[in-house]
């Protein structure tokens, strides 16, 4: 199964640290079109939008609805969880009305979360969406399938202060959850800090592409800080097959300055090639 995972869109009108949102959002999804029309699902964890208006929820809803590529949309700290339901009626919600649900696919059973607290850019996943979680996971279990979980904020903390002051308020509890599905999680999805990301949560790989509008250094030496410049938004192709899952991160915006050199049937660069 092949999956992209685009992250942290920020759709609005006016550029943001330089930087044009609806511009980039549609080169990405263009770039996608060009080279994984073939993908099984396209998954955008949160922040749709830069302010949660009406109007670039609409805006969004513009552009998807033009795509072939009809991508699964979670909520971020950036988003308004009544005007997207407004502006996207036909996306489930659950019993609280919490824009998330679950979904059976190729490679097992996608759930997508909505860590959306109102008010802060931290995130927040309460004891209401958490029984939802568990009750999936525990479908997922009995039936034999691997999960997936996407969320928008990070499920743990990555060492970098201007990041974490914003994660999960309750990611204590959040994180004893996932530990429980340890056997049954095959890898959870997320976003929110803006920058390439991998590693794990209790066991469970975890991985994150950057913005496509204004990616982010992180500050690993203490300072509540980020770093802006020079780096390529991207978003990440994921190959799922049997136990396996590999995250490759595509530099969307740079592929026109790729030189592609063809190898030899050794796997070789052609020395005249390489000193051209």
């Amino acid at each position: 199964m092949k999956l992209i995972h685009i992250t942290d869109i920020h759709i609005q009108d006016d550029k943001i640290l330089g930087q044009a949102p609806i511009a980039n959002f549609t080169a990405c999804l263009a770039h996608v079109e060009t080279h994984h029309r073939n993908a099984d699902r396209v998954v955008i964890t949160g922040d749709l939008t830069h302010h949660g208006s009406r109007h670039s929820y609409a805006q969004l809803r513009e552009i998807v609805m033009a795509s072939p590529l009809d991508p699964r949309l979670l909520l971020g700290n950036h988003d308004d969880r009544d005007t997207f339901r407004a502006v996207f009626p036909e996306i489930p919600v659950d019993a609280g009305g919490f824009v998330q649900y679950a979904e059976d696919t190729p490679a097992g059973r996608f759930l997508y979360l909505d860590t959306l607290e109102p008010g802060t850019h931290a995130g927040r996943y309460g004891e209401d969406r958490q029984r939802w979680l568990a009750t999936e996971l525990a479908r997922a279990r009995a039936a034999g399938q691997a999960a997936y979980v996407f969320m928008h904020h990070h499920p743990c903390p990555i060492g970098a202060p201007a990041s974490d002051m914003i994660g999960l308020l309750d990611g204590a509890p959040v994180r004893a959850l996932l530990a429980q599905y340890r056997d049954t999680i095959r890898h959870i999805f997320f976003g929110h800090c803006h920058s390439t990301l991998s590693g794990s949560v209790c066991g469970i790989p975890m991985s994150a592409p950057r913005s496509t509008n204004h990616p982010n250094a992180q500050d690993l030496g203490g300072r509540n800080a980020i770093g802006i410049g020079p780096l390529a938004p991207s978003y990440n192709v994921v190959l799922i097959e049997d136990e396996n899952v590999v995250v490759h991160t595509i530099d969307f915006l740079a592929e026109p300055e790729l030189d592609w050199i063809l190898l030899d049937d050794d796997g070789w660069i052609e020395e005249t090639s390489a000193a051209e």
